[in-house]
Order: C-alpha cells, then sequence, then structure tokens
C-alpha cells in the first residue's frame, strides 16, 4: 500500500493519498441476485455500500438505503429478485489508483452530481480492486491536512518573526546604549509586520529610520527584510553621518531594481518593465545631535512632529511626497535632505500611519492625525516614556474593539535637553 506522511509535530499518521483510505469491505460479483443481496444487508446493519467486482475489476457500487427503498417497492421482490444485483448498482463510481492525492478526490467529491459522499470511492492497484474509501473518511482526511498546512504555516511565520526580531536587536541596542530616555513602540498587526525601524551610532550623533512599508504581515515583512539588508550595508556603527536624503535615494534605487520596478528619465527596455508588483514604503531617516539642536532628516510621506514645551501647537516636519520604491516613482529620483534649528529643547515623534488610521470611536471613524497631536501637546512636558505610553493608552480606548487595521510604529525623543 502507498506510504503514508507522517506529522512530525504529533507523531500522528496524516493521510494523504487515497490508498491509506481503502477499506477491505465485502464485494459481490454482478451474478450474485438482489435477494442474496438484500439478505445480506439485512444481516449487517453496519453494512453501507457493497462493490460489485468481476475478475478485479470494479463495476459498481450498491448503496444500502438505495437499493433497500427500491427494492422494498411493490412487486420489487417478484420483478428484481432473481436479477443481478447490477439492476441497482450505480455503475459509474468515482474510481482511483491507490497514490492519487487526497486533493484530487475531495475536487471530484464535491463537483455537481458527485455520489462520492453518499456511495464512498472505489480504490485500486495497477487497475485491480482494492478496496473503498468513505465520504465521511475523505473529509476527516481532508481535514487533517488543512490543519497540518495550518500548523506549518503558523510555525513557518513564527519563525519569520523571529527572523524580523533579529534584524531590529542592533537597533534596541543602539537605543538603550544611547537614548536611553527614549520612547519606541513597535506594534506589528499580525506576527509580523511591514513596519521596521533602524538606529546606529555615527560621527556626531544617532542616525535613526522610521519606516512602514507596503502591506502587513507576510507581504510586509519580506519588504522589511529587503529594507534592512540595505541599511545594514550602508549605514554602520562609527561612519561618517549619512546624507538622508541620499541615502533615501539609494533606498529608492535599491528596492526598484530588487523588484524589477523601473521608471527614470532614461527609458527602460520593455523587458525590463514589471507589471506583477507596485511595492515600497515611507519613511523619514534622521541624524539626532549630540552637542546642537540641529536636526537633519530626509522624508518620503512621513513626518516629524515637534513639539515645543512652551507652546501649545506641533510642528511637522515633512519631506518629499514621493513614495520609495513604487512603480510610479522615477528610479533616479533625488530626495532632499532638510537641515533644521530647533533652537531649544523640543519633543520630536514619529510615528507610521497605523495610528492615524485606526477606526474607533463613537463614530467609527479614524484616530486621525489632529487627534495624535493635540495628545503630544498635552503630555509635552512629560518624559518620553510617560508620553509614548499615554499615546498608545488613548491609541487603545479609542480602538476599542475595532479590530487592528494596520502595524504601528512609534518613536519619541526629546533634543537639546
Amino acid at each position: 500500500m502507498a506510504t503514508s506522511a507522517e506529522d512530525a509535530h504529533s507523531g500522528q499518521v496524516l493521510v494523504t493519498v487515497a490508498g491509506q483510505l481503502a477499506e477491505a469491505v465485502p464485494t459481490v460479483t454482478p451474478e450474485v441476485n438482489n435477494e442474496a443481496l438484500r439478505e445480506m444487508f439485512a444481516a449487517d446493519e453496519q453494512l453501507e455500500v457493497l462493490t460489485v467486482v468481476r475478475d478485479g475489476q470494479p463495476m459498481g457500487l450498491v448503496n444500502r438505503n438505495v437499493f433497500m427503498e427500491q427494492y422494498a417497492r411493490p412487486f420489487g421482490r417478484d420483478l428484481f429478485g432473481r436479477e443481478g444485483c447490477l439492476a441497482f448498482a450505480y455503475k459509474q463510481p468515482l474510481v482511483v489508483e491507490e497514490t492519487t492525492p487526497i486533493e484530487t478526490i475531495v475536487r471530484e467529491a464535491v463537483a455537481p452530481n458527485s455520489r462520492v459522499m453518499k456511495d464512498g470511492f472505489v480504490v485500486t492497484r495497477g487497475g485491480q480492486y482494492l478496496g473503498l474509501g468513505s465520504g465521511r473518511a475523505l473529509i476527516k482526511a481532508m481535514s487533517d491536512i488543512e490543519q497540518e498546512k495550518t500548523r506549518q504555516l503558523l510555525a513557518s511565520i513564527e519563525y519569520a518573526s523571529a527572523i524580523q526580531r533579529s534584524g531590529l536587536r542592533a537597533s534596541d541596542e543602539t537605543i538603550k546604549a544611547n537614548l536611553p530616555q527614549a520612547f519606541l513602540s513597535w506594534q506589528p498587526r499580525d506576527v509580523v509586520g511591514g513596519d521596521c525601524y533602524f538606529f546606529r551610532r555615527v560621527e556626531g550623533g544617532i542616525f535613526g529610520a522610521i519606516i512602514d512599508c507596503t502591506g502587513h504581515g507576510v507581504p510586509g515583512a519580506f519588504m522589511t527584510l529587503i529594507t534592512l539588508a540595505y541599511m545594514e550595508q550602508s549605514v554602520k556603527t562609527g561612519d561618517a553621518a549619512p546624507d538622508t536624503g541620499a541615502l533615501l535615494s539609494g533606498l529608492n534605487a535599491y528596492i526598484k531594481r530588487v523588484l524589477g520596478q523601473y521608471k527614470s528619465a532614461t527609458p527602460k527596455p520593455p523587458s525590463a518593465l514589471s507589471e506583477k508588483s507596485d511595492d515600497g514604503l515611507d519613511a523619514v531617516f534622521f541624524v539626532l545631535p549630540e552637542q546642537s539642536t540641529t536636526l537633519r532628516y530626509a522624508a518620503a510621506r512621513l513626518a516629524i512632529m515637534v513639539i515645543d514645551e512652551a507652546q501649545e501647537e506641533v510642528l511637522s516636519l515633512e519631506g518629499d511626497k514621493m513614495g520609495v520604491g513604487y512603480s510610479d516613482t522615477p528610479d533616479d529620483f533625488a530626495f532632499a535632505e532638510h537641515v533644521v534649528d530647533l533652537g531649544g529643547s523640543r519633543m520630536l515623534a514619529v510615528t507610521t500611519d497605523g495610528i492615524i488610521d485606526q477606526i474607533g470611536g463613537p463614530k467609527r471613524i479614524a484616530f486621525g492625525r489632529k487627534r495624535l497631536q493635540q495628545q503630544l501637546v498635552t503630555t509635552r512636558a512629560w518624559s518620553e516614556v510617560q508620553a509614548g505610553d499615554a499615546l498608545l493608552g488613548v491609541f487603545r480606548d479609542w480602538q476599542d474593539r475595532q479590530s487592528r487595521r494596520d502595524d504601528v510604529c512609534l518613536f519619541i525623543h526629546r533634543v537639546g535637553a
């Protein structure tokens, strides 16, 4: 009989092919008459289906309920009692080889007018009758297969989560060693997510990046791995502080090259154009100064919010309106670096759009940028950790029972203190 797959997680044998469901149910030859068939069913109440076989070749299936209902009709015994049992047999049952995958049988079973769930299916070995598979056993086998697929998928996602978190570990260590008062919260919507961050100590300060990749879950996580690979190669601990605009431009070209999403002033050959994907990211890159209040940054559709303790307002430091890596972004697009003198102690906050776009509240509307900024103004004199915890608390209350829409990444840090 065909070999079986074993679920390494539970040790249970997983049914994957037809031969594993073949049961040695009673068979009859076509010459057996219907009265003898009735006696066989009457003698065994558990017998639901009989297989009609001649010289090892399956010829039909006799369903107990169908047979007994028709044979019990007026004059049924007189008319059909001495006839061969093929008179009440279903002569076109599903016949499969023992190596046929369960998924193939299921597709046949759910086809219009299929009788597999009622009668079962015939299993053969080299064309010779081997046994009968029941509809109930088929359903259980398919259910077990789907459960195992789900288990393997979840295990793979958990492993992907470990890989993603390992890519953030050096940034966590950089923040802990150099920005001990800073607040950072990374909350993927699913086990893995499309938001990420990157921090390294460079000459004269700390380089930081908050990044929101296309999508969430596994697709978003793949984008973060591509992005972090570029960042690891481009910014190393102890390097000179990078030009944030040039770095963002380089990431744009890198993503477009990796994904084949070309568009530039120089026409590309048709073979280089890709219509299969349009993925990219929004991001803000910045260099936090150590001895001054001068901030250098570049941004792609994200902003740095600057909160002055003395004023009840938020200054939004924005950058380019172009996304990074998308098909519509030229691969030679030059993102601009901005230099801003903050002029004193200021709280900086950067967040991906997971907070802003979250639906919630009594009217089931988005949290919004205005509500976010109002909360930051309210806590402008608090420590970074207190302000961050308070904001996330308000955010959770706003979300309430609504499902999380997106990943969340929030960074808060005070400069010039």
